[in-house]
């Protein structure tokens, strides 16, 4: 995957981090989703403050107490086919643990970047 921008700053992650607690129950039943479906074992979330074509939207901005990104559900092989993931093998290694990680594909403003972001505990 391209990144424009390597890293991301401290206050994009702060808001990340506060945004995605607000919608992370959705989240992670849609991931759960996906695998128990069959439709991938690699589940990846795509956080952009704008409609893309990676994935269906999931969470609008707003719709989850004022949350502030949209949220796209999609999976690893979509990404593959759109070219956004260049090599598989180095993103199935660097997968984390689905139950206790969301694979997070932030889009924001010109920089994009794929994050494992744990859920909140209960």
């Amino acid at each position: 995957m391209e990144n424009k921008n390597d890293d991301l700053d401290y206050n994009k992650i702060g808001q990340i981090t506060s945004d995605f607690v607000k919608v992370s129950d959705q989240v992670k039943i849609t991931c759960k989703k996906i695998i128990e479906k069959k439709f991938s074992k690699f589940p990846v979330i795509i956080l952009s403050d704008t409609n893309n074509d990676l994935g269906a939207l999931l969470i609008d901005q707003n719709e989850i107490l004022n949350n502030k990104w949209k949220y796209f559900a999609s999976y690893a092989e979509v990404l593959i086919e759109k070219k956004i993931i260049s090599d598989i093998s180095i993103f199935k290694e660097k997968y984390k643990n689905p139950d206790e990680f969301c694979c997070l594909l932030t889009r924001i403003d010109i920089n994009s970047k794929i994050i494992f972001i744990p859920y909140p505990e209960d």
